[in-house]
């Protein structure tokens, strides 16, 4: 009667951890399905002196450029007044052409 006794409790011991394990499993799937992938986007920016002082420049970034930013480009510094999409992205990289004003030589 006793070891009848130990093995029931063992046994409903054993079924409420299967459950909990179970339940963990399932809702850790549920959360990781819900979650958006990790998509970082890189941008190549052509930036063109409208000027033409300086040739048109590619360069990487990690941010869109903005209108009024102030960009180092070789030996003057030009001022972004127009940004737009040159061609449609690809993949994790964006195509963007700023156009820009000098503001001083360096």
């Amino acid at each position: 009667m006793v070891i009848e006794n130990n093995f029931w409790t063992n046994l409903r011991i054993y079924q409420l951890w299967r459950f909990i394990i179970l339940n963990f499993k399932i809702l850790k799937g549920v959360d990781y399905s819900k979650r958006l992938p990790k998509f970082v986007i890189k941008y190549k920016v052509s930036y063109v002196v409208t000027d033409g002082r300086q040739p048109p420049t590619i360069m990487n970034a990690n941010r869109p450029p903005q209108v009024g930013d102030r960009i180092q480009l070789g030996n003057i510094e030009v001022e972004v007044i127009e940004v737009f999409q040159s061609i449609p992205p690809r993949g994790e990289f964006c195509f963007l052409q700023a156009n820009c004003n000098s503001i001083k030589d360096i």
